[in-house]
């Protein structure tokens, strides 16, 4: 297989890190402004939800499963947005080295990955304090990512590839994904 080359593996972990590293250059915050669009989605869904509207009162855990769903999302929408414009976005790059177009593509799906880790990682902590019991439905976690992942990263495949012809589908892909969110069962 052509991907797990030694060269393409290499070439993917220098994009992956040149990623990190241009996305939180000259930023007094860094990673924390990853954090902060879905904490601030967290805590106004939550409010509308559970303190307006107490529609979460009955769902047990309800800030938990609010946030880690609101994780998620902001993960699946990560790997196709930044997908989307992956290959056009780094059209430069393809004129001057010769790489596979998927490369650009599977850079910014694992940038999103390891923003997902992290982000998860402040779910843990935040489940920990609310001293949400630990069941064995966790261990369907990792399924679920993994499913999430192959399906987040072939959208962005199918929306990178129409991209490069239509300019209108960024456009029609934010509209998609804002009505879709309020069609998850997140809320």
């Amino acid at each position: 297989m052509r991907f797990l080359t030694k060269r393409n593996r290499a070439i993917l972990r220098e994009m992956v890190s040149t990623d990190f590293k241009l996305r939180y250059q000259d930023s007094v915050l860094g990673y924390v402004w990853s954090l902060m669009r879905p904490m601030f989605m967290f805590v106004v869904l939550y409010l509308v939800f559970a303190v307006i509207f107490p529609v979460g009162k009955e769902v047990p855990n309800f800030a938990i499963y609010l946030l880690l769903g609101i994780v998620l999302w902001t993960f699946f929408l990560e790997v196709t947005s930044n997908g989307l414009n992956a290959v056009v976005g780094r059209g430069e790059l393809l004129r001057k080295i010769s790489i596979p177009r998927y490369l650009l593509v599977v850079s910014v799906s694992v940038s999103a990955l390891i923003n997902l880790a992290l982000n998860l990682v402040v779910v843990a902590i935040f489940a920990s304090i609310s001293a949400v019991p630990l069941t064995f439905s966790i261990l369907i976690l990792p399924i679920i990512i993994a499913e999430l992942y192959v399906f987040a990263l072939a959208l962005a495949f199918i929306l990178a590839a129409l991209y490069v012809r239509f300019r209108d589908v960024s456009h029609i892909w934010d509209i998609v994904t804002q009505a879709a969110f309020y069609a998850t069962p997140i809320v």
